[in-house]
């Protein structure tokens, strides 16, 4: 068998296995990738039909078509790691810069977090930076209201409907809640990481957001960006994190 396309079935075999691994949070790839694979047997179909002057013609035609699927998979399986690398050549994938966070903003998360923590109130909250969480937003309850101590805390106080998963804030707003994000999967977590932790670090692994966790059983908090995790923070730390992260004016 011709070495290029044992190459090609290779990679194509891996950058599937690869990219079914990410199919809860991003099944539209999947969709998407079905319907590349319709396409390509459509037009080898219509250039075997059209006899393609020559044998050679139609090997290179089909060699070609492989080819350019093999790239479209992998740019797919990769795409958040290219985003990731964007993001650190600075360019963004909207050519916009980062939203600045206001103090009022930052004061009223340092506020909600010290009251969920000193009583125990399990919570996660993350705020959109320049990677778009939309695939994730998009399937979560829709809110869209102004940041408060008071909205906040109201939403994870366990008895409420809505608070079970994450608040997503994007551009100063609670733009959703009850967002759930795929667990980071993985195997060298320390044994007290529970869901919310794992849930954290796996949006911080797949996007440049920032969250912040509360946790229930301890009241400790923790943050995650960039695929690390800084666990047990105290209340100046958090504010640090605040101000140097979210880029308080």
């Amino acid at each position: 068998m011709n070495e290029f396309f044992i190459i090609v079935f290779i990679t194509f075999l891996y950058s599937i296995f690869i990219l079914n691994l990410r199919i809860k949070v991003e099944a539209k790839k999947i969709r998407s990738l079905k319907l590349l694979l319709l396409l390509l047997i459509v037009f080898s179909i219509i250039a075997f039909v059209n006899s393609l002057s020559t044998v050679e013609g139609f090997i290179l035609y089909f060699e070609i078509m492989a080819l350019v699927l093999l790239m479209v998979v992998i740019i797919m399986t990769y795409y958040n790691e290219l985003k990731q690398i964007m993001k650190k050549l600075n360019f963004s994938s909207d050519g916009s810069k980062p939203n600045l966070i206001d103090n009022e903003l930052a004061s009223n998360l340092s506020q909600a977090v010290d009251y969920l923590s000193k009583r125990k109130i399990g919570a996660l909250i993350t705020i959109e930076r320049n990677i778009s969480l939309t695939n994730i937003i998009d399937r979560a309850l829709m809110l869209n209201a102004d940041v408060s101590k008071e909205l906040l805390t109201s939403i994870f106080i366990p008895s409420t409907p809505l608070h079970d998963g994450a608040v997503i804030i994007r551009n100063n707003k609670i733009l959703c809640a009850k967002a759930y994000f795929p667990a980071s999967d993985r195997n060298d977590l320390p044994m007290n990481y529970g869901t919310r932790h794992r849930a954290a670090l796996g949006i911080s692994e797949q996007s440049d957001a920032f969250t912040i966790v509360v946790s229930e059983e301890t009241g400790r908090v923790s943050i995650t960006v960039d695929g690390k995790m800084e666990y047990n923070l105290t209340k100046e730390a958090l504010n640090l994190y605040l101000e140097n992260i979210l880029k308080i004016n």
